[in-house]
């Protein structure tokens, strides 16, 4: 099988490739060059910014792939009254929009082998995180991309799925905390210093890669799979509890409340 994995230099994404590469014909793409040079050689790269319709559809548009996967993402931290315009845009971009432009020119020869697609979103899509809402929206926004998609191809004999894990620790979360540097003149300051060691984990990377794996590989893959148990009980849990307690519960799993240093001591 020939796989198109985008966002192949990440955490999930690194992992992922080498996995694959054991079973399968991989193509790697991603913008950071020397991470996809520390592939394995097997492995085809392509170094591709995915923003860009233009370079997309020249490295990508005569490929003939069964499984396409990404795995791109990546986000800042901030209260939505500190996120510019520019800023939100970028989030959508990131984690929308460079989805989308592989997809779209891969999607007639999927469609024609009745391949499989496969995103990975999180759980913020369902949940909404304060101090993550342009993350939170696109990655909802991916959800509601991903079901429509679904939808369309499934009468066409391509499978859809959706994977929305936990916090993993790959080094986007500990990242995101960097753009609160900038930052220490907001009103929301008090609340961006509990953020210095923000690390949190629901879930190994290894078993979200497991996950993607036994994914592709199965005949009738699910439409959404939730990894971890964060991302399993919090969408449950906001289903049957009072939208308040819900939101007071959220706010309390954060850096600086009493459930976070719970469960992410």
């Amino acid at each position: 099988m020939k796989i198109l994995l985008t966002g192949a230099a990440g955490g999930i994404g690194g992992r992922l490739a080498r996995r694959l590469n054991e079973t399968h014909d991989i193509v790697a793409v991603d913008r950071n060059t020397d991470a996809l040079a520390r592939l394995p050689d097997r492995i085809e790269t392509r170094n591709i910014d995915l923003t860009n319709e233009q370079a997309v559809r020249d490295e990508l548009a005569d490929m003939r792939v069964e499984t396409f996967v990404s795995a791109v993402g990546g986000y800042d931290l901030a209260a939505i009254e500190d996120c510019s315009p520019e800023s939100f845009e970028k989030h959508l971009t990131t984690n929308l929009t460079a989805v989308h432009t592989p997809i779209h020119a891969v999607l007639p020869t999927i469609r024609e082998q009745s391949g499989t697609i496969v995103v990975v979103g999180s759980v913020v899509g369902s949940v909404s995180l304060p101090y993550h809402g342009a993350y939170s929206a696109s990655k909802a926004g991916l959800a509601g991309y991903v079901d429509c998609l679904r939808r369309e191809l499934a009468p066409r004999g391509v499978d859809v799925s959706l994977i929305e894990p936990g916090p993993v620790r790959t080094g986007l979360n500990e990242r995101a905390v960097d753009s609160l540097k900038a930052l220490t003149d907001s009103v929301y300051a008090e609340q961006y210093d509990h953020f210095s060691s923000y690390s949190p984990a629901s879930i190994d990377i290894e078993t979200v890669v497991e996950r993607i794996s036994t994914v592709i590989e199965s005949d009738r893959p699910r439409a959404r799979y939730r990894v971890g148990r964060r991302a399993r009980w919090l969408p449950r849990l906001q289903s049957v509890v009072p939208t308040r307690l819900f939101d007071r519960i959220v706010r309390s799993g954060l850096p600086g409340g009493l459930l976070y240093e719970l469960i992410d001591r």
